[in-house]
């Protein structure tokens, strides 16, 4: 927890000037009370005096000491308000500069936790759940800024009170101010046992709370299979145990947390009593410094219960931040090497050569080798689970191969910046991916800078252009979260022609229309037929009948190409690829 602890105050650094006139307000703060404490004994005099000799005796405001009693009489008032004012206005200066360092802090962490998340391989974020990773997002970050806003301020706030205050007790007595200090250590060890218990309870709730935030997230997107096989008392029981795991971690957390502030109390009793008696023992000390003696020691406790009560924050922070931390300290599997370069145009096109990738223990592609001619349109067919979206992810970037390597023009593309190499591919996936925002935002997101002009022609280009013109607004229409008001083929057109906005050379079509019904298939293919003729693409295929047009067709079996060449020279040959037709033929004219 410590480290973590040390790596957040990391990011407090560019913020100091803010954190510095903080602790100037907290030093003015404590300085006040300081003040309070030591003016209870003059007001005690003034009180019982009627003002005659409220600022006489050893313990003595110096410039009011020799003032008349007409002049005290308004005089000590004043330097009462005086103080108050002061620590008032010190009071709200600590909160406000407090409170925007804790915004400027956590928003340089929130920037770089999505600057992390957006630049991970889509591999690494579908090893993790979807609702763990908004949990850490939201509650852990909530958690630092919670930290942020009052441990750090509290911290030095009551340090310096804690400060303040034994001096006024050290200059009044001595020996009292003394046995006083010595009490505060003997509560450091069960103080520190109870820290530990609470941080072990407050670091199982937080990852209890990530379970239960992806369960959430997984039963409201697969609510129709769960509704559909009347699974709601299952998933019910499953919530129900990451609840009570979390509950139960909470208020072991809760009572460890608990128990600092409680044996703060006990101990300042203890103190207050023992000054009470040897003072009345000893009669060592007159009334009026007795009684600040007593307000300093009352008043120096306070700070102390404050500090163990915020240290709850200070842990839950230390959790937070060891989760923060897993995941800002992933990266991404293609990381750029030392002197990479931007990637030239393409002329003449890509090769996979003797790739080879496995996924932990299993073997994804063995020995494959791809051709992707500029120009040219090839397709990847064959049995699920054969390597072939592996292939996109390969080429891509997302993923380095194990073995072999990935030529651009026949120049290994480790000497080229990932992000390069990236921009010479459009990808469109088997699920359309839009944003909740309008049709037009859809289609910028490929090019900003694109005029309304360039806008159209892609979407004509996707034969998307007469469908957008009759929703209600045309391309300012907000199509809903993940486009829910369109139709599936309306959809993927559109990502077809943000696809043809980009102006990527190479178009990639991952079964592009396997999961859409015939009817937008069919617009789907018409869509396709104006694109892909004189692109470089490559068409990662479930249907045959979508690539007896490409310029070649590969047929991928258990990670490697089998076979390769046109549709019917394929057919010809009588192998894999004319087994899978004839198989795909039967089917459709069974299904018919």
């Amino acid at each position: 927890m410590h480290k973590s602890l040390w790596r957040l105050l990391g990011y407090a650094r560019p913020h100091a000037a803010v954190l510095g006139a903080a602790f100037v307000c907290m030093a003015v703060l404590g300085l006040c009370t300081g003040a309070y404490a030591y003016l209870m004994g003059p007001a005690l005099r003034f009180l019982l005096s009627g003002g005659e000799r409220g600022f006489g005796g050893e313990q003595s405001v110096p410039w009011l000491a020799d003032l008349p009693r007409e002049a005290s009489l308004w005089g000590f008032p004043v330097v009462v308000v005086t103080v108050g004012v002061v620590k008032g206005v010190a009071y709200l200066g600590q909160f406000f500069f407090m409170g925007l360092f804790a915004q400027k802090t956590v928003a340089d962490l929130r920037r770089e936790l999505f600057v992390r998340l957006t630049s991970l391989s889509p591999a690494q974020l579908a090893r993790e759940r979807m609702g763990d990773l908004l949990s850490r997002f939201s509650a852990d970050v909530q958690a630092v800024e919670v930290a942020a806003m009052y441990t750090v301020g509290s911290y030095l706030r009551d340090s310096l009170q804690i400060v303040v205050l034994a001096g006024v007790a050290l200059s009044l007595s001595p020996l009292l101010g003394g046995l006083m200090l010595c009490v505060l250590p003997l509560a450091a060890l069960p103080a520190s046992r109870l820290t530990r218990k609470a941080l072990r309870g407050t670091r199982e709730g937080q990852l209890q709370l990530g379970h239960l935030a992806g369960q959430l997230q997984e039963g409201l997107g697969g609510m129709r299979t769960i509704q559909a096989f009347n699974g709601q008392a299952a998933e019910l029981e499953r919530f129900s145990s990451h609840a009570r795991s979390h509950e139960e971690a909470m208020v072991r957390a809760a009572w460890a947390r608990g128990g600092v502030p409680g044996l703060m109390e006990v101990l300042a009793a203890a103190a207050l009593a023992g000054a009470l008696a040897y003072a009345a023992a000893t009669q060592a000390m007159d009334p009026a410094s007795l009684l600040s003696f007593l307000t300093a020691v009352v008043l120096v406790y306070q700070p102390v219960k404050d500090l163990g009560r915020v240290t709850q924050f200070a842990m839950q922070a230390g959790a937070a931040g060891e989760r923060l931390f897993a995941l800002l300290d992933l990266r991404h599997p293609v990381e750029d090497a030392p002197g990479a370069t931007e990637a030239p145009a393409l002329k003449h096109g890509l090769v996979l050569e003797g790739v080879g990738f496995s996924y932990g223990e299993r073997r994804a592609l063995e020995g494959l080798t791809v051709e992707l001619p500029v120009g040219q349109v090839v397709a990847l067919v064959g049995p699920s689970g054969g390597g072939k979206s592996t292939i996109t992810q390969l080429l891509l970037r997302f993923e380095r191969p194990s073995e072999g390597r990935l030529l651009l023009d026949g120049v290994d593309a480790d000497r080229y910046m990932a992000e390069s190499v990236r921009a010479k591919f459009a990808l469109v996936t088997q699920e359309p991916l839009l944003f909740s925002g309008s049709v037009r935002e859809n289609l910028s997101l490929a090019r900003p800078d694109a005029t309304r002009e360039e806008l159209e022609a892609a979407a004509r280009v996707a034969n998307a252009h007469e469908f957008i013109q009759a929703l209600p607004e045309g391309y300012d229409t907000r199509v809903g979260e993940r486009g829910a008001k369109l139709s599936g083929g309306q959809r993927q057109r559109l990502c077809i022609a943000r696809a043809v906005l980009s102006r990527a050379p190479v178009l990639v079509l991952d079964e592009a229309t396997s999961s859409l019904d015939p009817e937008s298939e069919r617009e789907v293919q018409a869509a396709l037929a104006r694109v892909l003729p004189g692109r470089t693409a490559l068409v990662i295929a479930h249907r045959l009948s979508t690539v007896v047009s490409a310029d070649r067709i590969c047929v991928v079996e258990a990670g490697r190409v089998v076979e390769q060449g046109r549709h019917e020279e394929l057919l010809a040959r009588g192998g894999p690829y004319a087994a899978l037709w004839a198989l795909q033929a039967g089917a459709e004219r069974g299904a018919a």
